[in-house]
C-alpha cells in the first residue's frame, strides 16, 4: 500500500491539483444527477419528457465532443476544464429557477457542453500529465476520486431537500426544495476551478512535451492508418454501449421513486453504490495484470447484464438497487482500462480527436436510446425493452473492443507492469 501511495505522490504537483478539482467538480455532478430528474417530476413532466431532456443534455455533450479535440489541441485542457466547469455551473443555477418545458430544454442544451468538457476532458489530462509508466494507475485511481466524488454528491443531494424544506418550510420532496438543492451543487462545481489555479506547467503550458514528439510519429502513413483504425473502433464500441446504457440509466432513480423510494432513501442507494464503485475501481489496473486487459474488460462491461435481465421476472426495489450499483461497478472499473489501454495505443497528438470522438459516439446514442426510451416506458409502463436493449448493445460493443484491440499493449501499460511485479512475456496481451 506504501508502494501505491508513493507512485501516486510522484504523479507530481499539477495531477495532485487537478484530483482536488475532480473531487469537488463531481461533488456537484452527483448532485445534479441525483435531483435534476427528481425535480423534472415535481414540475408535473413524466418519464417521455425525462427522457426528451437527458436526450438533450447527452446530444449537446455529443456535439460538444466533437469538437473536443480540436479546442484540447488548441487550447490545452487546463483552459477546456476550467471554461467548462464555469459554464455548466452558471447553466445549472439557471435551470434550477425555470419551469417550462422549452426554456429546460435549452438550459439543458447548454448544461451539456459544460458537462462534455468536465467528463470527456478528464481522461486527456490525466494521460496527457501523468508520468510514464504510472498511467493505467493514474486512471483508475482518478476514475475512483470522480466515482466517489459523485457518491458523495449522491449523499448530500438526498440529504439536502429534507433539510432545506425544514429550514424554508415546505415539503422536502417540493419543488422547492430540490431547486435550492441544485444551487448548491451547482455552487460546489464552481468552487472546484480554484485547484486548477495553482497548477503549475499544465496551466502555463498547453501540452506535455510528448504531444510535440508524436507529430513526427504521426507522418508515418501506416501509424496513421492504425490510429485511424483505433479511433473508428473507440467510436463504434462507445456508440454500442451507449446505445444499451442509455436505454434504463437515466430512469433508475425515477423507477425507484415509483417503487415508493424517497429521495434520502434513492441518495443512500446512489451513495452506497458510489462507494462499492470508487474501491472496485482501485483495482482495476491490478485485474488486468492478473487475466489480462481483454478479460478484464470482457468481465467488468457484462456481469451487470444478467441483473438488468432478472428484473424483467422479478420487478422490486431491491433488485433495481443492484442493477444499478453493477452499472455504477462496471463503468468505473473498465472505463479507466479502456482508456489506458486503448487510449495509450493511439499516438498522443491524435489522442484529444479519439477522446472527444468516441465521447460524441456515446453521448449521441446516449441521447437517442434515452429519448426512444423514455417514449416507450411512457407509453408501455414497461421498462422490459430498456433491459434488453441493455444486454444487446453492450455486448456488442465488448465484441468490438475484442476485435480491435485484443491482444495489444502500449508502452506505458507494458512499462507500468514490468515494473510493478515479474511477468512472463508478452502474459498482459494473452486473454
Amino acid at each position: 500500500m506504501r508502494a501505491y501511495w508513493q507512485k501516486v505522490l510522484d504523479c507530481g504537483r499539477d495531477i495532485h491539483l487537478f484530483l482536488g478539482y475532480a473531487l469537488l467538480s463531481y461533488v456537484g455532478i452527483g448532485v445534479f444527477m441525483l435531483i435534476f430528474n427528481l425535480y423534472i417530476v415535481q414540475l408535473g413532466y413524466n418519464e417521455g419528457f425525462i427522457g426528451a431532456v437527458n436526450g438533450v443534455v447527452t446530444l449537446s455533450m455529443g456535439t460538444t465532443c466533437l469538437l473536443l479535440g480540436y479546442l484540447i489541441n488548441r487550447f490545452g485542457n487546463w483552459a477546456c476544464l476550467t471554461i467548462g466547469t464555469v459554464e455548466f455551473a452558471v447553466s445549472l443555477v439557471a435551470l434550477a429557477f425555470v419551469s417550462s418545458g422549452p426554456a429546460l430544454l435549452t438550459l439543458a442544451f447548454l448544461n451539456g457542453i459544460g458537462s462534455a468538457f468536465i467528463m470527456a476532458g478528464q481522461m486527456p489530462f490525466v494521460i496527457e500529465w501523468t508520468p510514464r509508466g504510472h498511467t493505467a494507475m493514474m486512471a483508475a485511481f482518478s476514475s475512483a476520486v470522480s466515482s466517489g466524488s459523485i457518491m458523495l454528491g449522491s449523499l448530500v443531494g438526498g440529504l439536502l431537500p429534507s433539510a432545506i424544506g425544514a429550514m424554508i418550510g415546505v415539503a422536502a420532496s417540493s419543488a422547492e426544495a430540490y431547486r435550492w438543492t441544485l444551487v448548491i451543487g451547482a455552487l460546489i462545481s464552481g468552487v472546484s476551478i480554484l485547484p486548477n489555479l495553482f497548477m503549475g506547467p499544465a496551466r502555463t503550458e498547453r501540452h506535455h512535451e510528448d504531444f510535440r514528439v508524436s507529430h513526427a510519429q504521426l507522418l508515418s502513413h501506416r501509424v496513421r492508418r492504425q490510429a485511424r483504425r483505433d479511433v473508428g473502433a473507440l467510436i463504434l464500441l462507445g456508440l454500442f454501449l451507449a446505445l444499451g446504457v442509455g436505454a434504463i440509466e437515466p430512469f433508475y432513480n425515477v423507477l425507484l421513486t415509483e417503487m415508493g423510494a424517497s429521495a434520502g432513501t434513492i441518495g443512500i442507494i446512489f451513495a452506497i453504490s458510489g462507494l462499492a464503485a470508487t474501491v472496485l475501481s482501485l483495482t482495476g489496473p491490478a485485474l488486468a495484470q492478473r487475466i489480462g486487459y481483454i478479460s478484464a474488460q470482457v468481465w467488468t462491461r457484462l456481469f451487470f447484464i444478467p441483473i438488468h435481465l432478472a428484473l424483467i421476472i422479478l420487478p422490486v426495489p431491491w433488485l433495481v438497487s443492484l442493477a444499478y450499483a453493477g452499472r455504477k461497478i462496471s463503468g468505473s472499473v473498465a472505463w479507466p482500462l479502456e482508456s489506458a489501454h486503448a487510449g495509450g495505443l493511439v499516438p498522443p497528438q491524435a489522442r484529444a480527436h479519439a477522446f472527444g470522438l468516441r465521447s460524441a459516439s456515446w453521448n449521441f446514442g446516449y441521447a437517442f436510446a434515452a429519448f426512444f426510451s423514455g417514449q416507450i416506458i411512457a407509453r408501455t409502463g414497461s421498462y422490459t425493452p430498456a433491459y434488453i436493449s441493455l444486454a444487446v448493445f453492450c455486448t456488442l460493443s465488448v465484441a468490438v473492443y475484442v476485435v480491435a484491440f485484443g491482444g495489444r499493449m502500449p508502452e506505458t501499460i507494458s512499462q507500468a507492469a514490468s515494473t510493478a511485479r515479474p511477468v512472463e512475456p508478452d502474459s498482459l496481451a494473452t486473454d
